[in-house]
C-alpha cells in the first residue's frame, strides 16, 4: 500500500509539473515590430516646414512677428528633442525589450541584433548631446555592452543585464527634462536637465 501511494504522488506531482509549464508561444515578428520608425521616417519633413515656417515669419509685420518666433522656436526645440532625444532613446529601449524576449526564445543571435541597435541608438543620441547628458547614456551603454556571448548557461545573467540596462534607460526618460542649448558656433544640444 505505501509503494502505490509513493507511486501515486510522484506520479501526481510530476503531472502538476508537466501541466504547470503551459504550452510555449511562437514567435511572432508582426507583433515584436516594436520600434517608433515610422514617426522617425517623418521627422525630416517637419524640420523643412519649420525652415519654411522661419523664412515666412522674417516677412511678417513687426508686432505680429515677435509672438510668432517665440511659437517657432518651442516648437522647433521640441521637433528637434524628439528628433535627437526622444526617439533614439525610444527606439533602443524597444530593441533592449526585444532583446530580452530573444533571449527568454533562445533567440541568441537576434539579441545580440537588437543589442547593437539599442547601442547605435543610445551612440545616436549621445551625438548632439551635451556632456553631463552624454554621462548618462555612457551607463546605459556600458550595461548593454556587459552582455556579451549570450548562451543558454548565460541566459539569466543576460537578462538580468538587459533588465538594468532598461531600467538605467527609463530613468533617463522618465527623469531628464531634455532642453535645446546653443553652442558658440550654434550648433543644437540636447542637455538634459533633471
Amino acid at each position: 500500500m505505501r509503494r502505490f501511494l509513493s507511486t501515486a504522488l510522484v506520479l501526481g506531482l510530476g503531472l502538476l509539473v508537466i501541466s504547470c509549464g503551459g504550452e510555449q508561444r511562437a514567435w511572432d515578428t508582426d507583433i515584436e515590430q516594436s520600434t517608433f520608425t515610422e514617426i522617425e521616417q517623418g521627422l525630416p519633413e517637419a524640420r523643412l516646414a519649420l525652415v519654411d515656417l522661419g523664412e515666412s515669419l522674417e516677412k511678417m509685420p513687426r508686432r505680429e512677428k515677435d509672438a510668432a518666433i517665440e511659437q517657432y522656436t518651442q516648437t522647433r526645440d521640441f521637433v528637434e528633442i524628439l528628433s535627437l532625444y526622444y526617439m533614439p532613446i525610444l527606439n533602443a529601449r524597444a530593441h533592449i525589450s526585444r532583446a530580452y524576449r530573444e533571449i527568454q526564445y533562445g533567440m541568441y543571435a537576434e539579441a545580440s541584433t537588437d543589442i547593437r541597435k539599442a547601442i547605435d541608438n543610445i551612440n545616436k543620441a549621445s551625438l548632439k548631446s551635451t556632456e553631463s547628458t552624454k554621462a548618462g547614456f555612457e551607463v546605459v551603454k556600458k550595461g548593454l555592452t556587459d552582455v556579451s556571448g549570450i548562451s543558454d548557461a548565460s541566459a539569466d545573467a543576460s537578462m538580468v543585464r538587459l533588465s538594468n540596462a532598461a531600467k538605467q534607460l527609463n530613468t533617463l526618460i522618465e527623469k531628464i527634462r531634455p532642453v535645446i542649448v546653443m553652442t558658440e558656433e550654434g550648433e543644437m544640444l540636447i542637455d538634459g536637465q533633471l
